[in-house]
């Protein structure tokens, strides 16, 4: 494939992760990463249609409602030193000096974040259709990338106009196959089973103190790491101690998780000789296969996919299709921009 006439990471507006914008040919490659999940998708300029807007970034405000619901948390056993003070050790102050600073630090946290949420901030919004549905991306302007930014909406604009000219066949969006990531994904969810519960255990631990109980439940601590652990070892057991499932197959999609694509399409290849009606086998073989842009060998094992799932194999085959025509599109150059010989990188 050709490379990048244009390439900026950008941040896409109150979204977790990170967005790569790539020109190539007359195909803006949209690459969208966040901490549990990556995926590309593939627009024909000629869809797109671009907007200046200013947002409240809310991700600011969430920062601020964080911050300072930690700071009263934080606040609750602060008090208690305050009310019990005769009660208390001079060793107390070892934890008390320690609390005392990460309330001040999240306290300002919360403000600051406040004092953000309420400025508006320049954004770019891209807007296209996407399977009968509008489609808007927006994505925060910051200095240091506006100037590439400008040339890249200036040159998918020459390109719309003179696409029109040459008459092309307008293209669909074709979006390639999302890939997850399993292992951070349910630690994720344990670590935040174990925030709500850090906060339940804080507030019944005050109020036991307040109220001079002579039983605490400190040690009801020790739980939190359990959610976070439990929920990758569950991952762990369902990806790979589960009985029934093909050791090559195991390999395959670790291979795939980890980009070896070569390697998983060995493994998948060797299955398949073993285990022909192996479908689940099959129609990983052609996703890998279409993401190398081996089109003709995916669109082959599609025909035998299809005496199995023939819906699914019709889907499939559309897909490689477009694809293959998004492929001939990236190595398309305007003449205009034949006397660029490298990306602009930020």
């Amino acid at each position: 494939m050709s490379n990048p006439l244009y390439l900026v990471n950008l941040t896409r507006v109150n979204q977790p992760g990170k967005v790569c914008l790539e020109l190539k040919g007359s195909i803006l490659v949209i690459h969208k990463e966040s901490w549990v999940s990556k995926y590309s998708l593939y627009v024909p300029v000629e869809v797109v249609d671009i907007e200046k807007e200013k947002y409240r970034n809310y991700r600011k405000l969430w920062e601020g409602i964080l911050g300072l619901m930690l700071a009263f948390l934080l606040c609750l056993p602060l008090s208690l030193w305050f009310i019990y003070k005769p009660l208390f050790y001079l060793y107390d102050l070892l934890w008390i000096l320690p609390l005392v600073g990460l309330f001040l630090f999240t306290l300002i946290i919360g403000f600051l974040g406040f004092a953000r949420f309420s400025k508006l901030n320049p954004a770019i919004s891209l807007i296209f259709h996407h399977r009968s549905r509008l489609m808007k991306m927006s994505f925060w302007i910051k200095p240091e990338i506006q100037t590439t930014l400008e040339k890249l909406l200036v040159k998918i604009t020459e390109l719309k106009k003179l696409l029109e000219t040459e008459g092309y066949i307008p293209l669909k969006i074709c979006p390639m196959w999302f890939h997850s990531k399993p292992y951070r994904k349910s630690l994720l969810m344990g670590t935040a089973v174990s925030f709500v519960l850090f906060c339940i255990i804080t507030v019944f631990l005050v109020l036991q103190v307040a109220g001079e109980y002579e039983e605490k439940i400190w040690w009801t601590y020790l739980i939190l790491p359990l959610p976070p652990l439990v929920s990758v070892i569950r991952e762990y057991i369902r990806r790979k101690l589960l009985w029934g499932i093909p050791k090559r197959l195991k390999k395959a999609r670790n291979a795939f998780e980890k980009e070896n694509y070569s390697s998983a399409i060995t493994e998948l290849q060797q299955l398949l000789k073993e285990q022909p009606d192996l479908g689940v086998a099959r129609f990983l073989l052609v996703q890998l296969l279409a993401e190398k842009g081996e089109y003709d060998r995916a669109l082959k094992h599609c025909e035998e996919f299809y005496f199995q799932e023939p819906s699914l194999a019709t889907e499939l085959k559309t897909t490689i299709w477009w694809l293959r025509c998004v492929q001939e599109r990236m190595e398309y150059v305007s003449r205009e921009s034949s006397d660029i010989t490298s990306s602009i990188k930020e």
